[in-house]
């Protein structure tokens, strides 16, 4: 319910359900010649999110000001429980040999939508400013599957929006996860991902063992996230083959037969290709082909082979 006084108006009661949850909302606003809000906003158990690979929970409290010329925001909020599955984000994609004719000043869906959700400032209506403040923690059920990676998430973040840019710092934890690789499920024995401004660039700091074995060995993934570095690591330290014999072979490299060290090349290969494609898959591609192998022929000298596949036709 909201209750009229003259030139000012206040939310005595506004309410909405989200999940199980709710969000409540009051305060009050002037509609004189210089209008300003100011609302104070309540979630408890409030569903932000409720698609199958996303889901979020919160609950928190924020105080939103409005007035002509800002817009500012601040609070602090937890998330009671939540899931972030990205294995089911991909969409589908039109095929290389497929070019698609629109008429002329037709734009495309993703072009359209951007110009309705940007569109240009009225002339001498600047820009309203937009101030952030939240803290966010991520309390202890939220989850992040995808991509071989199954892991809980812990720890706090701080929302702001210097020079209206967002900015987010904190650092996130990696809590009981696990990440498949090389046909095993390795062990995040570390895994911290911290934010120093810029969202889409976060440090990262990641390291993932086999579990069960004499020696402790693993991928260790450093730098940041649009340019990571990832390297084998043991404890104590072995050679490279030996370290990748331990990770994919659960052993040493001594007396591996044709079809293992087969193996381990391949793992190599994936290694330095990564999840982005790498110089393999470059040289796939430059050269029109579908696949490129590695093997060892058998015999007293053991040579190997790399194998060039091409597909001609479907006959």
């Amino acid at each position: 319910s909201i209750r009229l006084e003259g030139t000012s108006a206040r939310i005595e009661r506004f309410s909405a359900k989200g999940g199980s949850g709710s969000v409540k909302l009051e305060g009050s606003a002037s509609l004189g010649d210089a209008p300003k809000a100011v609302l104070q906003l309540t979630a408890d158990h409030f569903q932000l999110l409720g698609r199958v690979d996303r889901r979020i929970v919160a609950s928190g409290t924020g105080r939103l000001q409005l007035d002509a010329k800002t817009l500012a925001l601040d609070g602090q909020f937890g998330v009671d429980e939540g899931l972030i599955d990205f294995s089911r984000s991909d969409a589908p994609t039109l095929s290389n040999d497929v070019e698609v004719v629109r008429e002329k000043g037709v734009m495309a869906p993703a072009e359209a939508a951007s110009a309705a959700a940007s569109p240009p400032p009225s002339a001498g209506k600047p820009a309203r400013e937009v101030a952030l403040d939240l803290r966010v923690a991520l309390g202890d059920k939220l989850r992040l599957r995808g991509r071989g990676i199954d892991t809980g998430l812990a720890g706090e973040l701080r929302i702001t929006s210097p020079g209206g840019r967002l900015a987010v710092n904190g650092t996130v934890r990696a809590v009981d996860g696990t990440y498949a690789a090389y046909g095993q499920k390795l062990s995040i024995d570390k895994g911290l991902i911290t934010f120093n401004g810029a969202v889409e660039n976060p440090r990262l700091d990641i390291e993932a063992t086999r579990p069960n074995l004499d020696v402790r060995v693993g991928v260790a993934v450093s730098g940041v996230a649009t340019n990571p570095r990832i390297r084998l690591f043991s404890e104590p330290e072995l050679s490279e083959i030996d370290k990748l014999s331990w990770l994919v072979m659960g052993r040493a490299s001594d007396g591996l037969g044709r079809t293992d060290t087969a193996l381990l090349q391949r793992a190599a290969i994936a290694l330095l290709a990564g999840e982005g494609g790498g110089p393999t898959d470059q040289l796939t591609r430059a050269l029109g082909l579908d696949e490129i192998g590695v093997r060892q022929t058998d015999g007293e000298v053991r040579e190997t082979v790399i194998s060039l596949g091409k597909q001609l036709s479907r006959r």
